[in-house]
This record gives structure tokens, sequence and C-alpha cells, in this order.
């Protein structure tokens, strides 16, 4: 193109792209601040200064803080399972033991730092009413969905009396391992409970 020549005009963003593209910041701001500095420290103020938008933009699409914070936790919990169906996808091509695959995969998943904003999530709800009032949907249809994803992946499973009790109790405890994040992570411990809950899952899991 000749210098002289005028550069190309973008395309105006809509309005429903500008809309999504600030949800999306606030969302991401929200998950970078509960996971670093804590439920407490998230402040309103903060995640708009990490989003790079006002105050008055976060209450145009979330209401109160409780509103933001569920939604941050909604869209955490989508991403990790998509991410989990594709690095699950390239992982079990290989392996000779799904099984061992999909829960050692699934243990990782729960190490990953953006996580702990989750965990905050959780802690703080036991004694904050409004949020756990809007953070209880979410959970459940998180809980759902783990249960169809797992049903999914593996067909056979849903068989088994014990899927469902099983499949919970792997979350529970992949979760109470890595709730401490860095600070209280065991190397040691973790693979033995990894190595526990893959015989389980693999007792459960495997058609007789």
């Amino acid at each position: 193109m000749s210098p002289l020549q005028p550069a190309p005009l973008r395309p105006r963003r809509t309005q429903a792209e500008r809309t999504r593209t600030t949800r999306a910041a606030l969302l991401e701001a929200t998950i970078g601040a509960l996971a670093e500095q804590g439920y407490a420290r998230a402040t309103t103020t903060e995640v708009c200064r990490r989003a790079g938008v006002s105050q008055g933009a976060l209450f145009k699409h979330f209401a109160t803080k409780a509103e933001l914070v569920s939604a941050a936790a909604e869209h955490l919990f989508a991403a990790l399972i998509g991410e989990y169906r594709a690095s699950f996808a390239a992982v079990a091509v290989g392996a000779g033991d799904r099984i061992a695959a999909a829960t050692r995969l699934l243990a990782s998943t729960f190490q990953q730092p953006r996580l702990q904003a989750a965990f905050e999530l959780y802690l703080a709800a036991r004694t904050d009413r409004e949020l756990a009032a809007s953070l209880r949907p979410v959970a459940d249809r998180h809980a759902a969905n783990l249960r169809e994803q797992a049903r999914q992946l593996f067909p056979e499973a849903p068989a088994s009396p014990a899927f469902e009790s099983v499949l919970e109790l792997v979350m529970s405890a992949l979760q109470g391992a890595a709730i401490g994040g860095e600070a209280l992570r065991d190397d040691a411990r973790d693979e033995r409970l990894l190595d526990t809950l893959t015989h389980l899952v693999r007792a459960t899991f495997t058609p007789r």
C-alpha cells in the first residue's frame, strides 16, 4: 500500500460486541483478583482497575459483587471444562489407560492457580448469605455438567450404581488437596492420593 494511501478503516464494533468484550474483561479480572488477592481484597475497585473499565461500566453488567463473582465462577468453570475436554482428546489418543490419563489430567486441572478463585468463593460463602445464594445455582450447574462430561467420556461407567458417588468423591479429594495452593502442596502425598483415586475410578468405571 502506498504511504500516501489512507489506511483502511476498521469496521466499527457493534454494541453487542462491545458489551461482550467488557463483560469478558470484567470476568477475567475478577478471576485474577480472587486468585491472587483473595475474596476480601478483590473489591469492585480492584476488578475495574484490572479490567480497565469504570465502576459505572461494571454495575451496568452486574448489580452486586456477589453477582459479579458468581458469574466469574461460572465463566471459569466453563473455560476449565472446555480446556479439559481438548487436552483429554489429545492425551487419550496415545493413552493405554484412559482412566489413569483422565484422573491425572483432572488432578493437574485442580492445580491451576486460577482455580483458587473458586476456592476463595466457596470459603467466603460459608459466612456470606448473599454470596452463598448467588453461588449455589452456579455450583449446582457445574456439578451437573461435570457428571454429564464424565458420562460422555466414559459412556460405559454410568451403569455402575456407584458412578456419581465415586465421581463426587474424586472431585472432593482433589479439591481438598489443591485448596491450600502452593503453600501447602505435598507432592508425595498428592501422588499417593492420585494412585488411590485412579484405582477407585478404575474399579468403578470398568465394566465387569
